[in-house]
This record gives structure tokens, sequence and C-alpha cells, in this order.
């Protein structure tokens, strides 16, 4: 699922991973380079609380990250869709520190926490509410829910180094349409990619995309002058210009 590369407060250049096979758990590598190749180390793993379903990763200077908890993950998909199609929240966020462990982030509960980010300075976390519809801006400090704006099915979300969010947002029916039948290649569901400004929550449509080379996007990344795009099911990675 998840993942976040970032260069900690001591210098350290650190990837989260989301992993799933045989425990729900946020996996810690340091990345290192040696005559020109890159490496992974495992340090390590942090297992939420509970039963949980994460999804996506977000990690601080400080050593710490936010991790997105969609819903319980022994709940039958059945009732999962009850609930969120009654609008009743399924999950949050929750916030780790390597002294207090898991904590739920306040003012996070929602319908399927999806993807998330933080601020560059840490003091600002924003969440992709799947089934919302929506992203919100959360302050750390106090919790407080201080933006939204809308964007169906938001999936990740990132912020370039300019702090503009990029957002890639599913335009299908997410029951009705999905990508089980394909086997082979992209699957060509149909996504936008949104730009957003993180002060005032405005945001405009970067790019409209239904049909070849790639469908549904699941994250956007600004890097340089191109937008990157990966798909939630397929076998490629596509960019754009960025302006």
């Amino acid at each position: 699922h998840g993942i976040d590369l970032t260069r900690l407060a001591d210098g350290t250049v650190q990837l989260l991973v989301v992993n799933h096979g045989k425990r729900e758990s946020v996996e810690f590598f340091e990345v290192t380079q040696s005559d020109e190749n890159w490496q992974l180390a495992w340090q390590g793993c942090a297992m939420p609380p509970g039963d949980p379903f994460i999804n996506d990763v977000a990690a601080l200077k400080d050593g710490g990250f936010f991790v997105t908890h969609m819903w319980d993950k022994a709940t039958a998909f059945d009732e999962v869709v009850r609930k969120l199609l009654s609008a009743e929240p399924t999950g949050w966020v929750y916030e780790w520190q390597r002294e207090q462990g898991f904590n739920k982030v306040p003012g996070s509960n929602d319908l399927m926490p999806n993807g998330i980010a933080v601020s560059g300075d840490n003091t600002k976390i924003y969440v992709n509410i799947y089934f919302g519809d929506k992203t919100i801006k959360i302050d750390r400090s106090s919790g407080k829910r201080e933006g939204e704006f809308t964007v169906q099915q938001p999936d990740n979300i990132t912020v370039d180094d300019e702090g503009n969010l990029w957002v890639a947002s599913h335009k299908n029916d997410p029951i009705g349409q999905t990508c089980a039948l394909v086997t082979e290649g992209p699957c060509l569901l149909p996504y936008e990619v949104i730009k957003a400004d993180p002060e005032t929550m405005q945001a405009e449509v970067f790019l409209s995309q239904d049909g070849a080379p790639m469908g549904y996007a699941t994250v956007a990344l600004k890097v340089g002058d191109r937008v990157f795009m990966g798909s939630a099911h397929g076998d490629r990675v596509v960019s754009s210009p960025a302006y």
C-alpha cells in the first residue's frame, strides 16, 4: 500500500512502507548509497493496536509518522459497505512516536481515510477521505479541522516543494466499475489529478484522463517540471509537464 520517503532531522534518509503480508504494520528502512547504488536496510516495524487495516503513511522529521486506518480488518465487507453508504465513520488517523506508540489523531474519524501527507513544517495534516469525497486539513497541535475541498474518491496525496497539494481522484463507480477483470496491461478507469493550495484549500483540475496510456491513477507526484503518476492497477508510470 502506501510508502513515504523522507530525510529525518538527523540527516538519515528513511523509507516507510505499509505492509499487509502476515501483519498490518509500517516497516522502517534506512536508504543509503554506495558505489552509485541505492540500498535499503530494514530497521524494524510498528504494528497498530486493535484490528487495523491501514492504507497510507506520512513520515515526520522527528522519526514519527501518521498512518490511515480505513476500517477494522475483520469486519465483513457487506458491513463495511453498509457503513460507508450510511455515512458512518469507519476509520481514523494514527500518530506514532517511538516513546508513546500509537495514538488516534483528534478530529480524524471519517469514511475510509485513505491517502495522507504532512506540510513541510510538519504542523498540518492532509487526509483524503475516499468515500467522503473530500480532502481535509487538520492542525496537528489542536486537532481542529481547518479546511477541506471536494474531490471524488481521492486516493493518494502528495506535497510538492512549493507546498502545493496533488491528489489522484478516481472517477469510476467504486462498487460497479472495477479492474477485477483486467489481467494484462493497464486498467483504464478514468481519473483526474487535482492541484490545491494548502492555505486556502482551493482546488483545480490539473489533468483529466479517460483512456490510454494509463488509467486508475493512485498517486501524482511533482518532481521538477513534471508530474509523475502511478496506477492502482497497471504495469506503467506516466508523466506530464507540470505547467
